[in-house]
């Protein structure tokens, strides 16, 4: 193998490991999602995608560095690394367990972040392995290395898709093993059509009874973060898991205890009344959802005296507003809201459940526990996402009603402040708005904060989407805002409340020691008279919102409590980098709910992958004498000029590639109603179509160096489109059945996802050619630049919204392309 390696060193059967091994670390990458989500929180997910991209970056350092061994036993490095793979896809998970990560001691505790360091760089050993399996083949591939990518991509497209039913099967780490065997097979498979047999099955053999002793003795299963709801729960003395059930859309688990009442925001003043029954709480059962987001299943007998305590809530202000005669529950979870909905009488009664498990759990097991809820003549239950049903139906509402659709814990600590939700977008309330009666009301009931936040977000939200659709002159007059010590519940009248109206919502909230926080018209006198801060804060924040001096507010304001919409869909984020210095002031004095946690860690992740791919791409350039004369004993040697056009190039492409993901997978969630279902059928199509894309670059080629500019023109079209018509036909078709849904986000996707195909093989094949010797570091420079367009990627997004994310990666596109005309372009002529 001393020949160029334009020349193929890796025959077509090493096609099936190549495939083998994509298909496994994609799913292995889902899977880890899954699973950081169970005992973490969402926001991890783009944690696993960077750790996969840091382990494949690393990889192609590591072919470099051992390039003339590895050419010495190509088969034997290829069989030790496909066992390796296999043992550590449960190992390093398992063994990531116990480091002890506690992402919410960042700020306070340093040594947490060595610990966020070794957690990184354990889970991302299984990809530094697969991807030595990658970086092998595809490096000795020479002028097939398109279509051995074609095969790589197409095999991870295929794990993407594959790994959703999975889920259904069984816990997500029951899945590992099997992960392990099918890299394990595709090696078998490979030794034996390449008559290669004898030491390589005996380590095949070692490596599967490895896989299972290791499953065995040290099961993948998430350890579960101390503060998520689900621990705190079985820490009861009598609690136990009374059911369980695992899909692609969280793991359920139902517990109970004679101990558990979940009222949030509850008035102290009940069971205070004169001549009222003694103050008893039902019995209740909590669902947990990937071990958090409580929702209380209530003992109901059908006596709807018993549920006297929910018109102690802040949910209950509606009813005493006006009386609904249809009523729609966004999230009917254990079913609170629509017994609120019951004990006011409400004739029709529309249930929306996204998870079809939570819905089964109701109607069986627990359909005697909860009174047949959902069997009540008034009551119908919707399995479907929000948005999705109302795109759907023609169908108006006298109440929508969302409350507490996240944990305290979650909310308070900002866990949720790098992640999407449509549900509060401007694009939501106005279909929210669309759907109600002339006279119908949206109430949104969430935690209270301190210094307020989410309810001023709503209140900007609800006023840009009122104003958008011209519903009136006076906005401010559509708004109804209180809160208790816990609760907020902001109402959005589709007609402006009257003063009769406000009388009503004054003596609910007088009899109850709620707090009016708002109305058009309120003095500030009324405002903060039970739960006693130092100034109104939230009064004074709505208020000023409300007026002509909304902008100015905005811009002084400790946190950004501007509108979201879809294409900036991150409700919970309010970190503002101008007000950082205020905030770290703050931090020394208050607690957690000061800190977006979920924000922090995406940006510590993003410190760690650019100290760590630094290193990775810069550490062969600290040989460059080497570099030039490895180079030159396999092709020609590379000028100074030559190493950088290649390091930009390669960076330029692997940052742009992840841009586009980043965007797509949190935007065609608002399509596919959820991220895992967003995940496996944007990555499995990008991957597909990347494939489709590299099988065919060679055609193009013959266009000559120019045939580049054709990819960023179509990549740039694609872009352009999805700004002017993507969120028109993302709500058409948001009504559609999901397979159609499925459909269209495919065919929309192989459109760029092609021509996302060409640049990383044309630029392999100039490498092969040309300079053999450096195929590794760009290979490994591609991996690492990924790596860190993956998480910055993810904080340009929350920052400044999709559109302007797809369009950097269009310029980058655009940058990469020209080094490669004006400095490789020579070499295609050649």
């Amino acid at each position: 193998m001393s020949a160029s390696l334009s020349t193929p060193t890796t025959a077509p059967q090493h096609a099936v490991l190549l495939a083998a091994t994509s298909a496994s670390v994609i799913a292995y990458e889902i899977l880890i999602m899954r699973l950081l989500s169970i005992g973490q929180w969402h926001h991890f997910a783009y944690m696993a995608i960077s750790m996969g991209l840091l382990g494949f970056g690393a990889a192609g350092s590591m072919l470099f560095l051992l390039f003339r061994r590895i050419q010495r036993n190509l088969e034997g490095w290829l069989v030790g690394l496909a066992a390796a793979t296999a043992v550590s896809f449960s190992l390093a998970f398992s063994l990531s367990q116990k480091v002890g990560l506690d992402p919410l001691q960042l700020v306070w505790q340093p040594n947490q972040w060595l610990s966020m360091l070794l957690t990184y760089l354990l889970m991302a050993v299984p990809f530094l392995l697969a991807g030595g399996i990658v970086g092998i083949i595809l490096t000795g591939a020479g002028g097939q290395a398109h279509r051995m990518y074609a095969v790589d991509l197409l095999g991870a497209g295929c794990g993407a898709l594959a790994i959703v039913p999975a889920l259904y099967l069984g816990p997500p780490w029951t899945v590992l093993p099997a992960l392990g065997c099918l890299i394990l097979m595709g090696a078998l498979w490979c030794g034996l059509k390449l008559r290669r047999t004898n030491l390589g099955v005996i380590i095949i053999l070692i490596a599967a009874g490895l896989l299972t002793t290791v499953y065995v003795i040290m099961p993948p299963v998430p350890k579960i973060h101390h503060t998520k709801a689900l621990p705190m729960t079985l820490s009861f003395p009598d609690a136990r898991i009374e059911a369980k059930r695992v899909g692609p859309l969280g793991m359920i688990d139902v517990v109970g205890s004679d101990l558990i009442r979940h009222v949030p925001g509850l008035s102290l003043n009940f069971g205070l009344e004169e001549e009222s029954p003694p103050a008893v709480l039902p019995k209740q059962k909590a669902i947990f959802t990937d071990a958090d987001a409580l929702s209380p299943i209530s003992r109901f007998t059908g006596d709807l005296d018993e549920l006297r305590y929910l018109d102690f809530t802040t949910m209950a202000l509606p009813y005493h507003i006006r009386q609904p005669e249809r009523l729609l529950v966004v999230g009917a979870g254990g079913g609170t809201d629509v017994l609120l909905g019951l004990r006011h009488h409400t004739p029709d009664i529309t249930a929306l459940e996204a998870n079809q498990q939570i819905a089964d759990l109701l109607r069986e097991p627990f359909a005697k526990f909860s009174g047949h809820l959902f069997a009540q003549p008034e009551v119908q239950l919707e399995v479907r996402e929000a948005r999705q049903f109302l795109h759907a139906t023609e169908a108006r509402f006298d109440l929508i009603q969302l409350s507490m659709l996240d944990s305290f814990v979650t909310s308070a600590g900002g866990l949720h402040s790098a992640t999407e939700s449509y549900l509060y977008t401007r694009e939501a309330f106005e279909l929210y708005l669309s759907r109600l009666t002339k006279a119908g009301m949206l109430a949104i009931t969430r935690w209270l904060k301190l210094p307020p936040r989410d309810s001023l977000r709503v209140i900007s939200t609800a006023l840009s989407a009122i104003r958008r659709m011209h519903l009136s002159p006076h906005p401010e007059k559509h708004l109804l805002f209180i809160r208790s010590w816990k609760t907020s519940t902001i109402l959005v009248s589709k007609a402006p409340f009257t003063m009769e109206e406000i009388a009503r919502a004054t003596k609910f909230c007088d009899e109850r020691s709620f707090d009016l926080a708002y109305y058009a018209g309120m003095e500030m006198k009324r405002a903060n008279r039970y739960d006693v801060h130092a100034s109104p804060l939230y009064f004074m924040g709505a208020k000023a919102l409300s007026g002509p001096e909304a902008e100015s507010f905005l811009r002084r304001y400790v946190f950004d409590v501007s509108l979201t919409t879809d294409d900036r869909p991150f409700f919970s984020r309010f970190f503002r980098w101008d007000k950082a210095p205020n905030l770290l002031r703050q931090l020394q004095r208050e607690w957690l709910p000061m800190v977006e946690m979920g924000y922090l860690f995406i940006l510590a992740t993003l410190v760690q992958a650019v100290l760590v791919s630094g290193v990775l791409i810069l550490l062969p350039l600290l040989f460059l004498r080497r570099v030039q004369k490895r180079a030159s004993q396999t092709g020609a040697v590379p000028s100074v000029m030559d190493i950088l056009g290649t390091l930009v190039y390669f960076a330029c492409i692997g940052v742009a590639f992840m841009f586009l993901e980043m965007a797509l997978l949190p935007r065609f969630t608002l399509l596919l109603s959820h991220p895992v279902y967003s995940a496996a059928v944007v990555l499995s199509s990008v991957l597909v179509f990347a494939g489709c894309g590299s099988l065919s670059v060679r055609r193009f080629q013959r266009l000559g160096p120019w045939f580049l500019w054709l990819a960023v023109v179509g990549v740039s079209i694609w872009v352009v489109f999805h700004a002017i018509a993507g969120d028109r036909l993302f709500h058409t078709a948001m009504g559609w059945s999901l397979g159609a849904r499925v459909a269209l986000s495919v065919l929309l996707i192989s459109w760029i996802s092609f021509f996302l195909g060409w640049p990383f093989p044309a630029g392999l094949r100039v490498m092969a050619w040309k300079f053999p010797g450096l195929v590794p570091w760009a290979w490994g420079i591609n991996g690492c630049a990924s790596v860190i367009g993956a998480v910055l990627g993810k904080c340009l997004a929350v920052s400044m919204g999709f559109q302007l994310l797809m369009l950097s990666a269009c310029l980058l596109y655009f940058l990469a392309t020209l080094i490669f005309h004006v400095g490789f372009g020579n070499r295609y002529r050649e």
